[in-house]
């Protein structure tokens, strides 16, 4: 888990030594939880799991929530738990934005007290910046309680990723090697205490935030109102269309933020159901789009048929080679030996077998 950016779809890259969509800016790669495994002898094979972040440059941290809750009470559900967390951070941060921020309190609240043992706190992007730039940073991380300073009090271990498989592989193993597993808070509320998503602390802190964006919101509306009616009062005709349209962007941020809000409210049966319609229709899809290329190549082949049977070829064509590969296998003699006794020109029709 980690922000946009911090170099998790890299960090599975490397220790399964496949292809995973990276992204190499602040836009968002991986929008969806992934599964990738990652095999680790004959013996055993380890699954390491991608996730998007609460910075989610193309969805809300509604839809981000939603995105992880599925996954995590549906595995759980099937008796699947973790092992635990590798929690990714750009050392190369000046400070910790906001969010940066606003990521790492929803992994909080994701995880709860409990789990944060078995959680790795792990440095990114130590290339770009020096030793003491690097070293002063993790000491702020580490010293300051809302960021890293109470996980680490929990539990939670630092170590630095250093960008290679070596270095990814150590902190899986690191992980794996007691053997241990883990439940996290969303998965104890949502599974066992039969919460929704909403009565959840990770659902809460989100529509607290909605809440608080929409306050925003509102306040921004209601100044632009102000302006709107000085510019009627003054006759500023153009000035008063342009506010116009500036508040009903407003208006329509607090419609979408209203539909967040009312999302939050699911059950963890519901949640499963959508996943598994979503697979069905993405399946459907996928099985029409298969018989349509079929149906193309089956035309396309028609198609060529058709053109090669309008090249009529008389049997007496001059040249042999394609006169024996016409005629071999047939009760008809070889054309090219002399006429073919018959009482009509004869033609072969070239035809695909």
């Amino acid at each position: 888990m980690g922000v946009t950016g911090a170099g998790k779809s890299s960090f599975i890259a490397q220790c399964c030594n496949t292809n995973v969509p990276i992204g190499h800016n602040l836009q968002a790669c991986t929008s969806i939880v992934t599964v990738y495994p990652c095999t680790l002898s004959t013996a055993t094979t380890l699954y390491l799991v991608d996730t998007p972040g609460f910075d989610d440059t193309n969805r809300s941290d509604t839809e981000v929530l939603r995105e992880l809750a599925t996954w995590l009470t549906d595995s759980y559900t099937a008796h699947i738990k973790l092992s635990g967390i590798i929690y990714l951070h750009r050392i190369s941060d000046v400070r910790m934005q906001g969010s940066a921020k606003k990521n790492l309190f929803m992994f909080k609240k994701l995880c709860g007290n409990d789990a944060l043992k078995n959680v790795i706190l792990a440095t990114t992007m130590w290339d770009r910046v020096s030793e003491a730039e690097g070293d002063a940073r993790e000491l702020e991380l580490t010293s300051t309680m809302d960021f890293w300073g109470w996980m680490v009090s929990q539990g939670s271990r630092v170590l630095r990723h250093t960008g290679t498989r070596d270095s990814a592989m150590d902190l899986v193993q690191l992980l794996i090697q007691d053997k241990t597993s883990i439940t996290l808070d969303l998965q104890q509320q949502m599974v066992n205490e039969k919460k929704d998503l909403e009565d959840t602390n990770a659902g809460k802190e989100v529509r607290a935030e909605i809440i608080r964006e929409r306050e925003r919101t509102q306040r921004m509306i209601a100044e632009i109102q102000e302006q709107h009616s000085e510019a009627l009062r003054a006759q500023d005709m153009r000035s008063a269309q342009a506010l116009a349209e500036v508040k009903q962007d407003y208006n329509d941020q607090i419609a979408q933020l209203d539909r967040s809000f009312a999302r939050v409210k699911i059950s963890t049966q519901k949640l499963i159901e959508e996943k598994y319609e979503r697979m069905l229709k993405e399946q459907e899809k996928r099985h029409a789009e298969m018989l349509h290329r079929m149906e193309a190549e089956s035309k396309r082949k028609e198609l060529e048929s058709t053109k090669v049977d309008d090249k009529l070829i008389p049997p007496t064509y001059a040249g042999k080679g394609l006169a024996e590969l016409l005629f071999k296998g047939s009760k008809l003699s070889d054309p090219t030996s002399g006429p073919v006794p018959a009482t009509k020109p004869l033609w072969v029709s070239l035809r695909n077998s």
